[in-house]
């Protein structure tokens, strides 16, 4: 329910043609294997600490730390020392980066490269432990180290290969549990922040010389464009009838009443409430500021005095019981119990009927744009560019009629289930088929992602010049 969290509902995932800035290519636009642009892609150094992670740190692959173990530099409260840089660089190395011969000027280029990546992380990881709503749960660390440890064992074959691994590194098993702690909960911290400062992205202008720029740098690793589909589409679901609103809002109202009445909250959220996220911690959703939550939500729940209960709270997940428990400077810690409003079968087949009059009409010559605003969910993106060998990760029926599609034809509705088990339809204009061939800025899913990179650079480089401006900095190497 948080903006943008992971209760924020999205019907499908559409598949990009180039990854976001921060994770893992998966073709389009590739990470540049060249190591010096690190100092303008601050955004993916967290990516290193995990991705394709190797287990180098406790031995430095074989050399004495005494030769490299003197401060490089300070930051607010923590240092970074030499031998962190070349456990960095070694890592680097061992995912293919292209490393300068050692003591060449070059290297030395790099380790200060590696060094400005090294303080901005810290940086960011510093004012995050300084941002009183941003909390790394325990268990939510530990279940993310058993997944890295399970991953591992079956990368290497097995436990006792793993261990084996382990052993030749220099570590014991539970010393890289510490270490993967320790990188988690900095990985997470650092996500964390970022997700709280980007809403300032799309204010971050990008000008056409840069855009220009970035893609002639990058156009060698960009590579070439894989046979694509292009279309313009309208999403249409089904919306919950007057009558089946009243329904939940009857039981919201009962279920308050028996909270106002004396039941406990929590137990009540654990019986009741359908927000997944949730419901199990008995509805708590820890500390909050405004901003964080949905309006409607937002409102309610900051005008409730302590142990407060709210009326119901209509808001696009649902209605909300919300109770305040705690408040402190501008943020507030509250549970709630959400129940959702789901369509009813009539509902879904007044929809269904209506997605294939959409269709006809769009057939008919009617204008894309305007039955779109109409009839369709205006938060999914109105033109999707995929390519071919992609097209198997959209839900079932999906890839087989867009893989021998041609331009101008109109398909659908194509019915399928959306991330909560609702049911939605998809009408398409195939806008053009590609061929294979490189990439340019006409590309407009390029484009876009060429920009949002560079927003994110840009936000990553004022955020920086911020916490910089009020932290204390020494460099020593």
């Amino acid at each position: 329910m948080r903006v943008g969290g992971r209760n924020a509902l999205r019907p499908l995932v559409y598949p990009r043609g180039i990854p976001p800035v921060g994770s893992r290519p998966s073709g389009g636009l590739k990470v540049c294997r060249f190591i010096p642009i690190l100092r303008k892609s601050l955004f993916l150094s967290l990516g290193f600490l995990l991705a394709g992670m190797t287990l180098v740190p406790p031995a430095l692959h074989a050399q004495d730390r005494s030769l490299v173990d003197r401060i490089a530099a300070v930051v607010g409260d923590s240092v970074i020392v030499v031998s962190q840089i070349e456990e960095r660089i070694f890592q680097l190395q061992s995912q293919g980066g292209e490393v300068p011969v050692r003591g060449s000027d070059e290297w030395v280029r790099l380790q200060r490269d590696v060094l400005d990546q090294m303080i901005g992380e810290q940086l960011i990881v510093q004012a995050a432990l300084r941002y009183t709503t941003i909390v790394v749960e325990d268990i939510e660390v530990e279940n993310l180290v058993s997944q890295e440890i399970e991953d591992r064992t079956t990368s290497y074959g097995g436990q006792q290969a793993f261990q084996q691994g382990l052993s030749q590194q220099g570590f014991t098993l539970s010393g890289y549990r510490d270490f993967l702690r320790g990188q988690i909960r900095q990985q997470r911290l650092y996500q964390q922040y970022m997700g709280k400062r980007s809403s300032r992205l799309a204010s971050v202008i990008v000008e056409e010389t840069e855009i220009q720029s970035f893609f002639e740098e990058q156009r060698e690793a960009i590579g070439q464009r894989p046979p694509t589909v292009v279309w313009a589409q309208i999403i249409m679901a089904p919306t919950p009838s007057a009558s089946a609103k009243d329904a939940v809002l009857a039981e919201a109202t009962r279920i308050r009443e028996m909270a106002v009445g004396g039941e406990d909250f929590g137990e009540l959220a654990r019986r009741f409430s359908q927000d997944p996220g949730n419901k199990d911690n008995l509805g708590d959703l820890g500390w909050f500021r405004r901003g964080d939550m949905v309006e409607s939500f937002e409102t309610a729940a900051f005008s409730l005095a302590i142990n407060e209960i709210s009326l119901p709270v209509e808001s696009p997940f649902g209605f909300h019981i919300i109770k305040a428990i705690r408040r402190r400077s501008g943020e507030l810690r509250a549970s709630h119990i959400l129940l959702r409003v789901d369509p009813t079968p009539e509902d879904v087949e007044r929809v269904r009927q209506l997605a294939n009059e959409v269709k006809g009409r769009l057939e008919a010559g009617e204008a894309f744009v305007a039955l779109r605003e109409e009839f369709g969910d205006t938060t999914e993106p109105d033109t999707l560019t995929v390519p071919f060998d992609r097209l198997q990760e959209f839900p079932p029926g999906f890839a087989e009629p867009l893989s021998r599609s041609e331009e101008g034809q109109v398909l659908g509705p194509l019915e399928y289930e959306a991330a909560r088990g609702e049911t939605r339809w998809a009408i398409m204009k195939i806008v053009q088929v590609l061929p294979a061939g490189p990439y340019t800025l006409d590309d407009p899913n390029l484009r876009s992602r060429v920009i949002q990179t560079l927003q994110q650079q840009k936000l990553v480089e004022q955020i920086l010049d911020e916490l910089r401006s009020k932290t204390y900095i020494q460099i020593r190497m």
